[in-house]
């Protein structure tokens, strides 16, 4: 099968779905299909073309320049991706091969979706991670009412476009299914991490502790990832602050993004010395970051779950890890790590809760031990890659079936 996969981002600038779009594509191409990739440029950060994806004979790769845009100037930004959908245009009316297409979501996918219909007429698989524009009016992004209202109308457009649609989790399954999309043309596909390759490092062949001289000594509760909007650093500085008494206990901060400048000045404003600052590493030693630390925190602001879905637990899990999150009390993810005794979910806005989980899990390490089997075997059998990946190979077939 010859699949066109067309994505805004790219390889080259970091992003919280790089490690899974690299699966992904391994896995596609491991089962015999031809794959036809064409991404963004941007900062030229990382290769292009990571290192597992060089020299596969069945994958074609085009690469568009696209200028860096601040991710606070909303207009800019919008406007930007609309020409970014006729840039690949130029490139994928070429391709006259393709059985199916499998478009990364965007704001503007309405704009791909439109021109595929009429010049490319393949089913296509719309892939969701980030509801829009429901994403950025719960976290405060967009604040027009009017706009989201307009929004909204075009991605109904965009959804009756698409031949299929895949989102990360039930909850925005929920969603979608609330703007009167049929829950036939909906399939789940869950993140999902790389089952072959080697999820937990020994510390004496860490490379993130070598990289920094570090020795495990103090009980790790560990961030890693895009201090963003999503992000709810505030939640992490009151928690930190419940605990700044607690001996043996760190927080261990590592990633970037519009929020970290802020969040470093008020943890020293408070006196925070119990919390440390790492940049974002490279996505190649992802497994070596989450293998330093004893337990997870994925802190959200309200409005991400539903919207989205944290796309680091599933390999958080891999690693044997077990995750605290800090979400909405009446989601299926919240109730997923409770239910199941393979984390802890907290209510938004609890840092008492938060402190008193990791301090229980902190005080108990079989406990501590007894959850980390749990979301190993859980993260094996349902958000390996080979699972995962199988199911869109499997809509595919379905929608040129169809």
């Amino acid at each position: 099968m010859n699949i066109l996969y067309l994505t805004m981002d790219g390889f080259d600038t970091a992003g919280p779905n790089n490690q899974m779009a690299m699966v992904m594509i391994r896995e596609f191409l491991n089962h015999g299909h031809h794959v036809h990739l064409i991404q963004s440029r941007r900062t030229r950060k990382f290769s292009e073309i990571p290192d597992m994806l060089k020299d596969q004979p069945n994958l074609i790769v085009e690469t568009v320049d696209r200028k860096v845009i601040n991710k606070t100037n909303f207009i800019v930004r919008y406007l930007d991706e609309v020409k970014w959908a006729f840039q690949s245009f130029a490139h994928w009316r070429k391709v006259k091969d393709a059985d199916v297409v499998f478009l990364q979501s965007c704001p503007t996918a309405v704009c791909q979706l439109l021109l595929l219909k009429i010049f490319c007429r393949k089913p296509v698989l719309f892939n969701i991670y980030d509801m829009w524009p429901g994403h950025a009016m719960d976290l405060g992004v967009m604040n027009s009412k009017l706009l989201y209202n307009a929004f909204r109308l075009i991605q109904k457009i965009a959804y009756a476009l698409c031949t299929k649609i895949a989102v990360l989790s039930e909850d925005m399954e929920q969603k979608l299914m609330e703007q009167g999309v049929p829950k036939r043309k909906i399939c789940i596909v869950p993140a999902w991490y790389d089952d072959h390759a080697i999820m937990r490092i020994p510390p004496e062949e860490n490379r993130f502790l070598k990289k920094y001289d570090l020795h495990l000594t103090d009980f790790i509760v560990q961030f890693a990832g895009t201090i963003g909007y999503v992000f709810n650093y505030k939640i992490v500085l009151d928690t930190a602050e419940l605990m700044k008494d607690d001996e043996g206990i760190r927080f261990q901060m590592i990633g970037d993004g519009a929020f970290k400048e802020a969040f470093v000045k008020e943890a020293k404003e408070r006196g925070l010395d119990n919390i440390d600052f790492y940049p974002l590493q490279p996505v190649d030693i992802v497994p070596d970051v989450y293998s330093v630390c004893d337990i997870a925190l994925i802190p959200l602001r309200k409005g991400v779950i539903g919207n989205g879905v944290p796309s680091k637990a599933p390999l958080l899990m891999a690693c044997h890890k077990v995750i605290v999150n800090s979400v909405e009390d009446d989601s299926h993810y919240y109730r997923l790590f409770n239910d199941n005794e393979m984390g802890i979910s907290v209510p938004l806005g609890d840092a008492q809760g938060l402190a008193n989980a990791i301090r229980a899990l902190a005080a108990d390490p079989e406990r501590c031990l007894q959850m980390a089997d749990k979301a190993q075997a859980y993260s094996e059998k349902y958000y390996s890659a080979s699972v995962c990946t199988r199911k869109f190979m499997d809509a595919f077939e379905e929608m040129r079936s169809r």
